[in-house]
Formats: C-alpha cells, sequence, structure tokens
C-alpha cells in the first residue's frame, strides 16, 4: 500500500540532504526559472503514469501553476520550451530504457535536448542571436536588481565591478551552465515523482555511485581543442562551454570517488567541502576534476574493490 502522504514520512535525511544539494545546484547554474524546469519535467512524468494520491494531486496543480504564471515574453516562451524539449526527452528516455541509472538519463536527456535545440536554431536563421539576446538581458537585469537592492551607494566599486563581471562570465557560458542546472533539475524532478508516488525505492542512488560514460572525455578534448586553437569566436564559445560543463561532471565524479573511498559523507563533511569552495574554489574544484578524469581510465572505486576483497 502506498503512504497517504505521498511517501514523505518514509524519508532519510540522506535522501532529503540529496535533494537539498540537488536544489542548490539548480538555483545556482540555471539561467532560467529553476522552478519552470522542475515543473515541466515533472508534469510530463505524471503524465505517462496514474495520478493518485493527496499529495500526487497537491504537487501536479502546483506544478501547473508555476508553468502558467509568469509575463508571456521571450523569456516566458523559451524557458518554457526548452524544459518541454528537456523533458520530452527524459520521459522517453525512460519509457524506452527504464533500466537505465537516473542519473545516465538525465545525462543524456541534456545531451539529446542541447542536439535537437540547436537543429532547431539552425533551421531559423537569427533564432540563437536572438536567445542570446534574451538570457543577456535577464542576466544583466538580474545583477542589476542584486545591486540595487543592496545599495548600490553602499557597495564598493570593486564589488560592483566583479558581479558585472561575472554577469559577463554567466553570460558567456550559458548554455554550459543552463545545461548543467537541467541535467540537476530532472533529478529532482524524478526525486519529486518518485516521492509523491510512493516509490520510495526508486529515488537517487548515494552519490558514491555517479558515474557516466568514459566516452564522454572526447567532448572535454574537443572543447578544450576549440577553445585554445582559436579559430573564430562561435568555436571558441563552444569550446568554452564544452569544458565548463564537461568539468563540472568530472568534479563531481571525483567527489563521488572521494566520498567511496571514505565510505561516505557527513553534514559535517558537506560543510567542511562548501567551506573549501568558498575559500579556495580552484584547488577543490581543480583536484576533484583531475580525480574524475583519472577514474575514467584507472578506475579507482573498482581497485578499491579489488584491494579490499584480498
Amino acid at each position: 500500500m502506498l503512504d497517504p502522504t505521498g511517501g514523505l514520512s518514509a524519508l532519510r535525511k540522506s535522501d532529503w540532504l540529496r535533494a537539498g544539494v540537488l536544489f542548490t545546484l539548480v538555483i545556482l547554474t540555471s539561467t532560467v526559472r529553476p522552478s519552470v524546469l522542475l515543473a515541466i519535467p515533472f508534469l510530463l512524468l505524471v503524465g505517462t503514469n496514474a495520478l493518485r494520491g493527496f499529495a500526487m494531486m497537491s504537487a501536479t496543480l502546483l506544478a501547473v501553476m508555476v508553468v502558467m504564471i509568469g509575463t508571456y515574453d521571450g523569456m516566458w516562451y523559451l524557458e518554457r520550451g526548452w524544459a518541454l524539449l528537456l523533458g520530452g526527452c527524459f520521459v522517453g528516455l525512460s519509457l524506452a530504457r527504464p533500466q537505465m541509472k537516473v542519473s545516465d538519463r538525465a545525462l543524456g536527456s541534456v545531451l539529446g535536448a542541447l542536439v535537437l535545440a540547436t537543429m532547431l536554431m539552425t533551421l531559423r536563421p537569427g533564432a540563437w542571436s536572438a536567445v542570446d539576446w534574451v538570457i543577456s538581458d535577464r542576466v544583466r537585469a538580474t545583477v542589476a536588481q542584486v545591486i540595487s537592492l543592496g545599495g548600490g551607494e553602499v557597495l564598493a566599486p570593486a564589488v560592483i565591478t566583479a558581479l558585472y563581471q561575472t554577469s559577463e562570465a554567466q553570460i558567456s557560458v550559458f548554455p554550459a551552465l543552463t545545461a548543467l542546472g537541467s541535467m540537476a533539475a530532472l533529478l529532482l524532478s524524478w526525486w519529486l515523482f518518485a516521492v509523491f508516488s510512493g516509490h520510495r525505492d526508486e529515488t537517487l542512488g548515494p552519490i558514491k555511485n555517479f558515474r557516466f560514460s568514459d566516452h564522454l572525455i572526447w567532448i572535454l578534448l574537443a572543447g578544450l581543442f576549440l577553445l585554445f586553437t582559436r579559430w573564430s569566436e562561435p568555436l571558441q564559445r563552444v569550446g568554452s562551454n564544452a569544458v565548463v560543463f564537461m568539468s563540472a561532471l568530472y568534479a563531481v565524479r571525483g567527489a563521488a570517488v572521494l566520498v567511496f573511498i571514505a565510505g561516505g559523507i557527513s553534514i559535517l563533511g558537506y560543510a567542511i567541502i562548501i567551506f573549501g569552495l568558498v575559500i579556495v574554489p580552484p584547488i577543490v574544484l581543480g583536484g576533484a576534476v583531475v580525480i574524475g578524469i583519472g577514474d575514467t581510465y584507472l578506475d579507482f572505486r573498482q581497485r578499491v574493490k579489488r584491494l579490499t576483497a584480498r
């Protein structure tokens, strides 16, 4: 029998912690509304299954409201179009390959949605410029609002300059950031769907098991090649986005290796990692990326299993 609360009462602390980390990633990396990225894939998942229980119906109604509200401008259509493309790929993969790990389905859906979006924009001249302008306008407006709320006359000029420099960097790599936020959103949408439907055993697995196809190293290498050959600004931008996206994935994979070797991670461990990211982010992220790339060739977790089995 399903939990009448949708499985919420049976969740462990680790389940909430993983969901919280994913939600934070969606907030920090997405250049579109996180609520839309979560709501549309969730609704598509609900549409492929029977709607049962008060919790599921309430969550579905809330998701519909999130999708419908907002100012009907270019950004409204852009973020919902992307979320629909993303959620469609995820649901399609879930139906076609139900035994595939949810993280692999999420990654495959993001890559598939990127390919489809690129094809659609290629068919419409000027589409990419329009998307770039809409995203740039949203990011710059957000920064201006942050400065205004913080008191522009109080903030030091160096802080304001740093905020604008960060926004320009975000605009340059917004496809990679959106892809990362979209992957986290798909995982969180799946978690919400599994929880509200009462299938707690189908929620997210532990971080220590996170890995992806070793062949994706070629995306990183191709990105580095385009970034450093400097053939043209568009190709260089493609390269920088590929490097940012894959480096983030390898950083997570490196973190998964460390968690596996340590035998788990506590709330204190999460706090130490966050502190390290704030104080020395290049060292922490760089080390995780190196470990993640090394795991592609050395498979550290398998080696640890062999050593402990002796």
